[in-house]
């Protein structure tokens, strides 16, 4: 598996006002060029992630015909073209998939298929807008709208928040969204596991905490805090001492792109502080950090090695994030019959809703999800779905003239591991159609990161 690197993204932590500025420039290399600078210098010229390389239709045919040839070095070299060519490759590799082809030739194919699909998880939406003095709910709304998902304001009323003013010409999603939480103190909240197409912001979130953050197109990596502790422990034969050390961090996806997502130990490749020392511990811990979180923001933990003669700064920290993520959305969209119930399925797991029953003021129904038997796998990508298919609350039901009604409650039981029926009351209308979104594949990755000056505790 290919793992995409993105160039970094910071700002600077003196002179912020609020207004931001982000100039546009023309750049050769690359077809979306980002100029950050405000009147306070606070931002360098910098760079956009590279595109995929263009290629004509003759080209790519060309390139897939190489892939039969009998010299392992033509073959070879134009897999990585047809790889590098990116989304407008994949149409072409599907179909030649289908047809006869050698075994070699499939196993390159699928290669590269895996490789811009990894490439396309990756990649981050670059924002363009430009505004004077708007409302911090236009602001976010716009800079949401354009990576597909939608701002969930939680315990803060938008209409509080200052006036900001914002130009900016192809910048990284989670850039702009820093900048937007230094002027509104307003930022993405780890731990709330809403609609999964919503972006939940609250007060003094995860970016509000200081200047330290790595973008990778469609993610960012923000340390949180960073903990020392020695103690001594007299309870056992002879007093022992131990000592911790780790950085607890967030992970931020955008909603909506990609679904649940499983977060592994970080692997840490580097850690020096200012004296030159090694932070790199011999024993990092558990593997496994997190389950399937639902939320935008996951957090996470780097386990470190404290030092005989620590320095003041860790100057640099890099490695990876393992993540086993959910991809390939699509929409459980069912209609509500007079009598009966409507069901669909996804990978064997059978989902129906029951016939309402109510008057104008409140409305009930059942939802249930049902597994094969002996289907249960805790790991499994189907067992995945279940338990995003289990989400009630990530639910949308609407009635039918489109109007989005509102929960009341709700309780389940019965069926264990195979399947669960809910109980749902909804207030507003009479509900016609009920629709979630839900992620049918798991894709492992590996999110780079590389922070820089840190302050040691």
């Amino acid at each position: 598996m290919q793992t995409l690197l993105f160039r970094k993204w910071g700002w600077g932590s003196a002179g912020l006002c609020t207004a931001i500025a982000l100039a546009s420039a023309v750049m050769s290399s690359a077809p979306c060029a980002v100029f950050a600078a405000d009147a306070a210098g606070i931002m360098a010229p910098t760079s956009a992630a590279p595109a995929a390389v263009k290629a004509s239709p003759q080209e790519i045919q060309h390139w897939i015909k190489q892939l039969t040839s009998h010299r392992y070095l033509i073959r070879h070299a134009a897999a990585k073209k047809l790889s590098a060519a990116g989304d407008a490759a994949v149409p072409e590799m599907k179909k030649t998939l289908s047809g006869l082809t050698t075994p070699e030739m499939r196993h390159l194919l699928r290669q590269d298929l895996r490789e811009i699909a990894h490439a396309d998880l990756l990649r981050g939406p670059l924002i363009t807008l430009d505004a004077k003095n708007i409302s911090a709910q236009q602001a976010f709304d716009s800079v949401c709208k354009q990576a597909g998902t939608v701002p969930n304001f939680i315990n803060n009323n938008p209409g509080t928040m200052p006036q900001v003013t914002i130009h900016a010409h192809n910048v990284p999603y989670w850039q702009v969204m820093q900048k937007l939480a230094v002027l509104t103190g307003v930022s993405p909240s780890p731990g709330y596991y809403g609609n999964q197409q919503q972006l939940t912001l609250v007060p003094n979130g995860v970016l509000g905490k200081g200047d330290h953050i790595d973008i990778e197109g469609g993610f960012a990596i923000t340390p949180q805090n960073i903990n020392y502790s020695r103690s001594v422990n007299f309870t056992s034969n002879g007093p022992s001492a131990s000592q911790t050390f780790n950085i607890q961090g967030a992970l931020l996806s955008i909603p909506g792109k990609i679904g649940p997502m499983q977060v592994q130990q970080t692997v840490v490749t580097k850690a020096v502080d200012n004296h030159g020392n090694s932070l790199v511990t011999a024993t990092p811990g558990n593997m496994w950090y997190g389950g399937n979180q639902m939320s935008g923001v996951v957090n996470f933990n780097i386990p470190l090695q404290w030092p005989h003669h620590p320095g003041k700064t860790i100057t640099e920290l890099k490695g990876y994030i393992p993540v086993i993520i959910s991809s390939h959305m699509k929409m459980l969209d069912l209609k509500f019959k007079a009598k009966g119930v409507a069901s669909t399925s996804f990978d064997g797991i059978k989902v129906s809703v029951s016939h309402r029953t109510g008057n104008p003021t409140m409305w009930h129904f059942t939802y249930t999800i049902i597994q094969p038997p002996g289907a249960y796998n805790p790991n499994s990508n189907r067992q995945n779905i279940m338990n995003q298919l289990q989400q009630v609350n990530s639910a949308t039901i609407t009635t039918a003239g489109g109007r989005t009604i509102q929960s009341a409650g709700w309780s389940g039981g019965g069926g264990g591991p195979q399947g669960i029926t809910y109980s749902v009351n909804v207030t507003g209308g009479k509900p016609a159609e009920i629709r979630m979104p839900v992620f049918t594949r798991q894709e492992s990755l590996q999110i780079p990161m590389n922070l820089k000056n840190i302050p040691m505790p």
